[in-house]
């Protein structure tokens, strides 16, 4: 066997000494690492969860409106025909405009509980998001800008204004539009 020199046998002390070192820092640097992961792995999970219940919210929001007003086409198409019950009320008259009446009143009755409200614009300001102005006219006893007549009924179905009502409004200031 052969002795090995002090020299040497510093050198392979210190071999082993930082062999051992290596092994037992490598663990904790392995050991950051993995937690640092597992906390970015986390972040991302909760975020994803957050992002996740955005969307189920978004998801309920647009099918509670898509229900909401899910109608609106068959209510939009029923409105003339309110209109004409309306003006067929107006026409007869005795029995007749009772019947008709009465019919009316169920299709209104059942159109507002399907959500259509009528737009108030008698004797109101005129309101051009709600209504359309036809014709301007003068009326000395009128304030300016108010509602003096309505042409066709205007509609809203929940918070959407479905139709506009038509209105004459009064302009005391210039000329008339016709």
């Amino acid at each position: 066997m052969k002795e090995k020199s002090p020299g040497l046998q510093d050198e392979e002390e210190a071999r082993e000494a930082t062999s051992t070192e290596s092994k037992e820092v490598a663990p904790r640097d392995e050991l950051a690492e993995l937690r640092r992961q597992n906390e970015e792995l986390v972040t991302k999970l909760k975020y994803l969860q957050a992002e996740f219940e955005n969307y189920r919210k978004r998801a309920d929001r647009d099918a509670e409106t898509v229900v909401k007003f899910a109608h609106e086409l068959l209510i939009s198409s029923l409105l003339p025909v309110l209109d004409e019950m309306d003006a067929a009320v107006a026409a007869l008259d005795g029995k007749a405009r009772e019947g008709v009446r009465m019919v009316r009143d169920n299709l209104a009755r059942a159109l507002h509980d399907a959500g259509l409200q009528e737009i108030p614009a008698q004797g109101r300001v005129f309101d051009p998001y709600e209504m359309d102005c036809i014709e301007q006219v003068p009326e000395p006893e009128g304030k300016d800008g108010t509602v003096k007549e309505v042409v066709r009924k205007g509609y809203r179905l929940h918070d959407r204004v479905l139709r506009p009502a038509q209105v004459i409004v009064i302009r005391n200031r210039g000329e008339t539009n016709g």
